[in-house]
């Protein structure tokens, strides 16, 4: 588990095993943060500018300011697409500049990408293919600022920001945005057609589908055997996340016990909290999902992340790690500040898929 002076949130890439929690990041930690990610100096002053509670259309534009985009200009050829793109498509977030920058190129292609609605045609193969061959690159420099962007709110204390930066970068990985209907496009096999097919008979989300029996499956896509019972069993893996949270008493030095370990049987760690205004409380916070199995999607266990808001947006608390983890559920014992009477929320959610989060609210 991560000390306070820690990262509060680090690629997967680093260790399948390791976890990370932390009540909030000190400012000091920004150094931390630095070294950790490869990105230039100018583009981590650029993305430490960053409002506070920034919204999504923020978190976006804000990670695609990076330098390392620059080599990614639009060419001459390319204007009438992304001006295609901006004008006349449904992206939630036009811009209304000229769009001569590489931050434009790469906002607007990431938007319509999310959209999944396809590309104008305003391109010619060759040109289309290029770009095409781009979006590895873009893709991995924009994972790298967005969990940047995650460390530099959480190390600010910003909940809300956090919860912001990780849905967008949630959307991102998905493909598609969170709260859409189309979340049913990670789906494989799933396209548009069978999308508005299960839209039309009620079913808007992968939890809805995943409670078909698999003969219902085929009767609403019009397909045979044993295309429902395939699908079935993918959709049995989807994460089916659980939380709860329960108050156990105010905080004293002997309060918390010596058996709250982490899963190097570490002993107790980070749970002393930091000193803020209102009293200091014992919480149970308890994750886990209800598949039968440990959850496996798009070939690979995903990663979660739970974020604990105060009722003015702070960063209460922040939980990061694989489902492997969470086998039998999860029980961490913590000690948050908070004031009598207030609202705290609570959400738990996969970090690279959507349509997974649970939420949770406890009054103080």
């Amino acid at each position: 588990m991560a000390s306070q002076s820690q990262l509060i949130f680090t690629p997967p890439a680093t260790n399948e095993s390791s976890e990370s929690s932390q009540q909030a990041a000190s400012p000091h930690g920004l150094q931390e943060i630095q070294l950790r990610y490869k990105l230039a100096p100018l583009t981590f002053r650029t993305l430490c500018t960053i409002t506070e509670s920034p919204s999504r259309q923020d978190i976006l534009k804000k990670a695609c300011f990076a330098t390392e985009f620059r080599s990614f200009p639009i060419n001459q050829y390319e204007k009438a697409f992304f001006r295609e793109v901006n004008d006349h498509t449904s992206i939630p977030y036009p811009i209304k500049e000229s769009l001569s920058q590489p931050w434009h190129k790469i906002f607007l292609l990431i938007q319509i990408e999310l959209e999944r609605t396809g590309w104008p045609n305003k391109l010619g193969k060759t040109a289309r293919k290029e770009l095409h061959q781009d979006l590895g690159r873009i893709y991995k420099l924009l994972d790298q600022s967005l969990r940047c962007l995650v460390d530099i709110l959480g190390a600010r204390d910003d909940g809300k920001g956090v919860s912001t930066a990780l849905d967008v970068l949630r959307s991102v990985k998905a493909g598609v945005w969170e709260g859409s209907e189309k979340q049913l496009l990670q789906v494989d096999g799933i396209g548009m057609i069978k999308m508005n097919r299960l839209a039309d008979a009620g079913i808007k989300s992968i939890r809805q589908l995943a409670r078909l029996e698999f003969y219902h499956i085929e009767r609403i896509l019009s397909r045979n055997p044993p295309f429902g019972q395939k699908m079935s069993h993918e959709l049995a893996r989807f994460p089916s996340l659980t939380l709860s949270l329960k108050i156990l008493g105010q905080y004293t030095q002997q309060a918390l016990k010596p058996s709250t370990t982490d899963d190097n049987g570490q002993g107790p760690n980070n749970n002393t909290p930091i000193s803020r205004s209102g009293s200091c409380w014992i919480v149970r916070v308890t994750v886990g999902f209800m598949n039968e199995q440990v959850p496996i999607w798009k070939k690979a266990t995903p990663w979660a992340t739970l974020v604990i808001e105060g009722d003015d947006g702070r960063l209460v608390w922040f939980w990061r790690g694989s489902l492997k983890r969470l086998v039998g559920s999860k029980e961490m014992i913590i000690a948050i500040s908070a004031s009598s009477g207030e609202l705290l929320r609570a959400a738990f959610a996969c970090e690279e898929t959507v349509g997974t989060m649970v939420q949770e609210n406890l009054q103080v």
